[in-house]
């Protein structure tokens, strides 16, 4: 049994001066209060609030528990506000998303002054059609209906639609979901669905359908109906089907047939409705849109009864990279990635998220459970090859981007005749062919073998080439990259840090163990350190690939300290150009 808070758990008792203060403040304005509710970190004063046209508004003030660094809750249980009000619990929208709205010296009776007058003049001002004045004094965000509504929906499904999706000119009609069943959790047993058309009860319709670019899994397709209504809506989901219901039966009265073919949908063990309506989507009284709400009815086994719930749904549109501006630029983007360990998982993960249209992953190793400490997916993929257990992640996770794997060690001899014999072509040949098809080459092998040889054909095929690789212990890391035509190359990399004309990165050289059952030492390290090579490496390739979007920096070379005279410091990036070495013909053939 948890144990109750003690009286310095609750603010009032804490603070019983800024406790007086606040109350005197309500004074200050005329206002009279009561205590509501006054226990476990919870105080709601009921305030009688007095207006400057003699007008009396009863409020419920709520203050945080963690007052006064955190912002109060205030309803106004008579208000009917069309804006800036939830219309359920009748909480009022006085300040913005952004925390920084609130002060922490302010005190409450002080905020409602400043701030529920102006609402009372927005809405004032809205009722009169005068936009460019109402939208001085408010956030300038929509407000749709449905956000108002997502607190009865069910916790683990959800509807996908396109934002764009086209809806007949008739009043009602039949869906086509795509439906997957999800882990069981919960009393109803959850599910993801792909809305994909909506169609009239008769006629032609020939909107292309709507899919997301890949599916993974096992999906059937379930026709449900949709229908339009208008608002206001009514809380409960089985009351918003009720009127969906109802306006169905009066749509089809004249059409027997029709209503009776919708009545056998929804005679269906899990049958989908959806409701579509008009509502704000960007701010301002002219920008609707379809706004839906999807509805399931399931029947409870072994009865008649039925049980109706909310599931909300996710508007896919074009806009959903909108978060990411440089996204648009690497859609078409193609980019090479050799080696997919501790740095090219998380390297690989990050530029499927940052939208990369393919994205092509190369290695030969197995996800060991010892990895977990340090790989970008655990428990479930051990014993997967890596590019198969990558594939299936960003296949499932970023339908957007095309994962391409190949199961391969660049560069690796053969020293049986018959096993040359079950080549599939020339692997020169194939990995000449891969560098050509891609915008960029990515190494994070950590072999210098490699390195050297995809840096040398990258040079040659004029391709642009990123590695990145962490040190012993995990205490440093680096990251050059290589544009075509650049004056140094990876050589003169290598011919700087063997003069010591260019600084090498820390390591440890005690940071290297060869584990249990292994043949093979490793270095020690975990991904909270390793990540930050990583990300660099996914910095300088988007910049590579779209340096007019994503400022790519002026740099070659990237050297990471984690560490210094032995102890740890803040992640230090320092930047260097690799200038033409003397011995290096730059250009010409590596023998």
């Amino acid at each position: 049994m948890l144990k109750r808070g003690s009286d310095q758990d609750n603010w009032w008792q804490a603070y019983p001066g800024l406790y007086a203060r606040e109350l005197a403040a309500y004074e200050e304005h005329r206002a009279s209060y009561r205590p509501l509710i006054q226990q476990d970190g919870t105080l709601i004063l009921e305030v009688l609030w007095p207006m400057e046209s003699g007008e009396i508004i009863r409020l419920n003030v709520g203050y945080s528990p963690l007052h006064p660094f955190c912002r109060p809750l205030i309803s106004a249980p008579e208000l009917q506000l069309e804006r800036h009000q939830n219309p359920f619990t009748r909480d009022l929208c006085l300040l913005t998303q952004d925390s920084a709205q609130w002060h922490p010296h302010q005190k409450v009776a002080d905020f409602i002054a400043e701030r529920l007058q102006q609402v009372l003049q927005v809405m004032k001002l809205r009722r009169k059609e005068q936009w460019s004045e109402a939208a001085s004094l408010e956030e300038q965000a929509p407000d749709p209906v449905t956000p108002y509504h997502m607190h009865v929906a069910e916790d683990y499904s959800a509807v996908f639609f396109d934002g764009q999706q086209p809806v007949p000119n008739a009043p009602l009609g039949t869906a086509v979901f795509l439906l997957q069943d999800r882990m069981e959790r919960g009393r109803s047993p959850p599910f993801q669905a792909i809305l994909s058309k909506v169609e009239p009860l008769s006629g032609t319709w020939m909107a292309t359908p709507f899919d997301l670019p890949k599916r993974a899994g096992s999906w059937k397709e379930v026709i449900g109906r949709w229908v339009r209504l208008e608002p206001p809506f009514p809380e409960s989901p089985g009351a918003i089907l009720a009127a969906a219901e109802k306006e169905m039966e009066r749509q089809s009265a004249l059409f027997p047939a029709q209503l009776k073919k919708l009545a056998a949908i929804a005679d269906n063990d899990l049958s989908i409705t959806a409701v579509v309506f008009q509502e704000e989507l960007s701010y301002g009284p002219d920008n609707k849109g379809n706004g839906w709400f999807f509805l399931v009815s399931r029947r409870v086994p072994g009865s008649r009864r039925r049980q109706v719930s909310l599931v909300r749904g996710y508007r896919l549109s074009s806009d959903m990279f909108s978060r990411l501006p440089v996204a648009s630029a690497l859609k078409s983007k193609k980019v090479l990635l050799v080696g997919c360990g501790a740095i090219g998982s998380f390297a690989a993960v990050e530029l499927a998220r940052s939208g990369v249209g393919q994205l092509t992953i190369i290695d030969f190793d197995l996800v060991e459970p010892g990895n977990t400490v340090r790989w970008a997916l655990g428990r479930s993929v051990w014993g997967l090859p890596k590019t198969a257990a990558l594939h299936d992640f960003l296949y499932h996770n970023y339908p957007w981007t095309s994962v391409v794997r190949g199961n391969a060690k660049v560069g690796s001899a053969i020293s049986n005749v018959e096993d040359v014999r079950k080549l599939e072509g020339n692997p020169m040949g194939q990995l000449r062919g891969l560098i050509e098809e891609a915008d960029i080459v990515v190494d994070t092998s950590a072999s210098t073998e490699c390195q050297g040889a995809l840096a040398d054909m990258c040079r040659s095929i004029g391709k642009p080439y990123v590695f990145g690789h962490a040190t012993e212990g995990a205490v440093g890391g680096v990251v050059a990259r290589f544009n075509p035509g650049a004056p140094g190359c990876y050589v003169c990399l290598q011919q700087h840090w063997s003069g010591k004309t260019l600084p090498l990165p820390t390591i440890d050289s005690s940071g290297t163990i060869v584990p249990t059952g292994c043949n093979a030492p490793t270095f020690t390290g975990g991904a909270f350190d390793l990540q930050e090579v990583s990300m660099e490496v996914v910095r300088s390739t988007i910049g590579l690939l779209a340096p007019d979007v994503y400022d790519s920096g002026d740099w070659q070379l990237s050297i990471l300290d984690l560490t210094e005279n032995g102890r740890r410091i803040l992640p230090r990036w320092k930047a260097e150009t690799i200038a033409p070495h003397s011995s290096c013909s730059c250009g010409a053939s590596q023998g």
